[in-house]
This record gives C-alpha cells, structure tokens and sequence, in this order.
C-alpha cells in the first residue's frame, strides 16, 4: 500500500498532497485544512498543536468522514505531515453491512483500548455531525 499524507505549514495551510487524499485535499492546496475538512477543527487541532508545542509525533485514532484513520502528525518547526492510515469503513449499505462495520471498528478501538500506549500515542474517537 502507498503511503497516503499531507503537509501543513505553520497556518494550517495544505502545502502537499500524497496518495489516496489527493482527489479530496489537492484542490485545497495553498487553503486551510480546516476549509477543507469541515467540522474537523476540534477533532484534529488539539493533536496538531500538542505535536507542534512537544516537537515529538503524536499518534491518535479517529473517526472522521465515515473512516475509522489512524493518524501520526510529525513535526518539523511550524511545518506537520501528516500520515493518514485507513482502518475501518462504516458502510451503511444495508443493515447487515452496517453491523458489521460497526464490530470491526468496535473490534480495532477494543485492541487499542487494551494494549499499552506508547509516550506518542493518544487514541480518540469523536464522531461529528
């Protein structure tokens, strides 16, 4: 699988587009990722200030836009790349469908609820409107 991220400058601004984000992120390069992830801002901004003001990568889990992602945000000075890995899809295709995206997001929270977090990681799952 290629890697997928994107880069933000110092103003959250989308700088590059990497991978699967391409069609959804590219045409807001040179925009902010809050313009082009609406209602993301209080799922997403505290990590990216926390790896900003530690200058160490944070790693967290959220559900966003119907994707369960694992996220790992490096910093570099004011600069964040941010590496997105796909986990989980809610399909709500049918009942059936939907019940069983449920139980392996359910299932990848569990596994992570029950292993030991590194002094990087920080899992969270906020699902918004």
């Amino acid at each position: 699988m290629s890697e997928t991220y994107f880069v933000l400058d110092g103003e959250d601004r989308i700088t590059r587009v990497v991978g699967s984000l391409k069609a959804t992120l590219g045409p807001f390069v040179g925009h902010s990722i809050w313009e082009a992830s609406p209602n993301a801002e209080p799922l997403f901004s505290a990590h990216f200030a926390r790896a900003r003001t530690t200058g160490e990568e944070v790693e967290f889990t959220a559900f966003y836009e119907g994707w369960l992602s694992r996220r790992r945000v490096v910093p570099a000075g004011d600069s964040l790349t941010v590496v997105v890995t796909r986990l989980c899809e809610l399909d709500v295709r049918t009942l059936g469908s939907l019940s069983e995206s449920l139980r392996s997001i359910e299932a990848e929270l569990a596994g992570q609820a029950s292993g030991q977090p590194g002094p990087r990681a920080h899992g969270s799952l906020q699902a918004l409107p």
